[in-house]
Order: C-alpha cells, then sequence, then structure tokens
C-alpha cells in the first residue's frame, strides 16, 4: 500500500495503555511495510517497546516546555500522527510541528487540532480500548483487524530472570504463580485478604508463590505478617520494568486485578486469572485481556464482581468473588500446562 513514510503513534499515559495500542503498531506494519514506525510516550513505558519488531524509534515526552516538544517533532518531519491517548499538550505540539495528517478521538475540545476525528465514546466502555485504537487507522485505509498485544523479550533477559527466581528459592520444579494483588489506583482491587488466602491455598497445593507489586504498593510486610507460608515477593521498586516482564514470562499463571502486569503477562503468553468491576469504565469489556477476551479465549478467565446497594448507593463488591472460584479457576489453568 503506497502512502506515507513517517508514522508516530502517540500514548503518553501507563503502562497498559500502552500495550493495549501495541497492536496499531501491528496493523501499519502490515499495510505499509516501508514505512519508519515511531512512538511518543512518557519515560516509564519506552522500555515496553525495546525489541519490538513494529517499532522503529520510541521518542519520550519528559514533561518539559511545549516548544522542546514542538521542536522534537518538527525536527523528525512524521507524514501522520495517530493519537490513542488525547491531550491539549501533544495535540498542540502536533499542531504547532506541521504534521500533515493528525488522526485521533473526537472526544476533547482541543481535539478540534486533528485533521481526522472519529467518533468513539470510551467512557461507554462498549468497546475495547485495543479496539478503539485500531479504529483510528480508519483514515488511512487500513482495514480492521485484531493484533495481539507484544512485549519482546531477549534471551538473556530471560535468563537473569529465571536466577533471580532461582536466587530466591524457586526451584522450577513446581508451578510458578505469580500474583499482583495491586491495581496502580486504576479500578476496585479483589481484596488483599483473598489473594493471601488464595497464596497459601496454592502453596499447600505444590505452587511455587511469588508476588508482584507496582510503584507505591506496598503490601509486603502485611502479608509476611498474616499468611501461613510466606511466598516469594519481587518488591516494588527492585526491578525495571523489563525485568518484571522478563520474570513474568517465567511463570504459568498470573493472578491480578485490571492492571498493567496482566497485560504484560498476556502479551507474554501466560494464562492469567483477572478480577474486574463491573462499572463501564473498568469493565473487562473496555480493560479485559486482549484479544482474549472478546474472542473467547479459555487461556485467560475473567470474573466480573458485582454490584451491592441501592437508591444511588450501588457500589462493586469485589469481595464477593470468592477465593474458591479463582483458585478454581487456576486449578484449570494448571491442568491444562500438565497435560
Amino acid at each position: 500500500m503506497p502512502g506515507p513514510n513517517k508514522f508516530l503513534i502517540v500514548r503518553t499515559d501507563r503502562l497498559g495503555d500502552v500495550l493495549l495500542t501495541t497492536p496499531v503498531s501491528s496493523a501499519l506494519r502490515d499495510a505499509y511495510p516501508e514505512a519508519q514506525i515511531s512512538w511518543l510516550v512518557r519515560p516509564y513505558t519506552a522500555p515496553i517497546l525495546e525489541h519490538n519488531p513494529d517499532v522503529d524509534q520510541v521518542l519520550v515526552d519528559r514533561g518539559g516546555s511545549v516548544s522542546d516538544l514542538i521542536a522534537l517533532l518538527k525536527k523528525e518531519r512524521f507524514d501522520v500522527a495517530v493519537v490513542a491517548y488525547p491531550h491539549w499538550r501533544t495535540n498542540w505540539a502536533l499542531w504547532r510541528a506541521g504534521v500533515p495528517m493528525r488522526i485521533g478521538p473526537a472526544s476533547k475540545w482541543y481535539s478540534l487540532l486533528f485533521t481526522h476525528k472519529i467518533w468513539q465514546h470510551r467512557s461507554e466502555g462498549k468497546k475495547h480500548e485495543a479496539d478503539y485504537n485500531l479504529e483510528l487507522l480508519a483514515p488511512l485505509g487500513v482495514k480492521f483487524r485484531r493484533y495481539p498485544t507484544r512485549f519482546v523479550l531477549t534471551q538473556e533477559e530471560k535468563q537473569i530472570a529465571r536466577r533471580t527466581l532461582e536466587s530466591h528459592r524457586v526451584s522450577f520444579s513446581k508451578p510458578i504463580v505469580i500474583l499482583h494483588p495491586g491495581s496502580g489506583g486504576s479500578s476496585a482491587r479483589w481484596p488483599l485478604t483473598h489473594f493471601m488466602r488464595l497464596g497459601d491455598q496454592l502453596q499447600m497445593e505444590g505452587c511455587d508463590v511469588v508476588v508482584t507489586g507496582g510503584p507505591g504498593e506496598n503490601y509486603q510486610n502485611i502479608m509476611i505478617d498474616q499468611m501461613h507460608r510466606v511466598p516469594v515477593f519481587i518488591a516494588a521498586g527492585s526491578v525495571s520494568l523489563r525485568e518484571l516482564g522478563a520474570i513474568y514470562s517465567c511463570a504459568n499463571l498470573v493472578v491480578t486485578n485490571s492492571t498493567g502486569p496482566l497485560h504484560l503477562a498476556v502479551a507474554l503468553g501466560v494464562p492469567t486469572v483477572s478480577v474486574y468491576s463491573p462499572i463501564p469504565t473498568c469493565h473487562p469489556q473496555r480493560w479485559g485481556p486482549y484479544p482474549a477476551y472478546v474472542e473467547k479465549d479459555d487461556r485467560h478467565k475473567v470474573f466480573i464482581a458485582p454490584m451491592r446497594g441501592e437508591n444511588g448507593g450501588e457500589m462493586e463488591d469485589m469481595a464477593a468473588i470468592s477465593v474458591q472460584e479463582v483458585q478454581g479457576a487456576g486449578q484449570a489453568a494448571l491442568k491444562q500446562i500438565r497435560l
């Protein structure tokens, strides 16, 4: 397909959001195999895109002056910008940099700065976030098609992760289950007490359990004090994002909430069990494992908590999803691996 030579994908928010935008890179690579595909992201998420064959260049927005961002974009002379996460700062910079074709959702007042606006109602959660992202390619004539999310590790990174776990007395002779009790503040969480009971039961069943945390998520001391069998802890901040991904690649199962590390596990092909809030902005219909949730992939089991209350006081009851339910789903996933 002839056309533009330099594309920029803009996604300056969080880990899971960037991973759920990687299908856009894959779609552009298929449609324009000779084009250069660049990304604009935050410093924290930039490592996600390393070694991805569908990404040629990663630009980092460190939040400095808008004039610096404009200068950076102007220097690159992009033909097309696909903005999956609109923000007045980046929209303004792309316009001032003179990017000829600027595509994005028509959801904010500063969407007026786009040359091509796609009407989407993401807050209603009627489609998956990755599907919304892929729809932005329609003005380029790219036919909608789902691609898996992508996070590419080197063999050396995997070997280092294995040695890290071995140093924590993980023998690799048992199934490895990673529990990630946090959510990064993006949604309601399954109770920590449920994670602790699950961790105890999994260890009693002969699994090695590893607990990970994100920035600011310090539940390690509580779990050490209250669990009967202390699991392995990979403390928040003790490993880089790529090191965390490599550790996830060693797992046979990941159990977590709706959060970035869930999508990290999915991109690496690791089976997952996750617990979601039922409200539209957090529902798995928009944020579930991709494309597993929309295509009914049995390797990824999703539980949706019920709403409780009445007369306008309804709240999601995350505790209503029992440990037994999650444990049963985990056992089924591990049984498939053993066969």
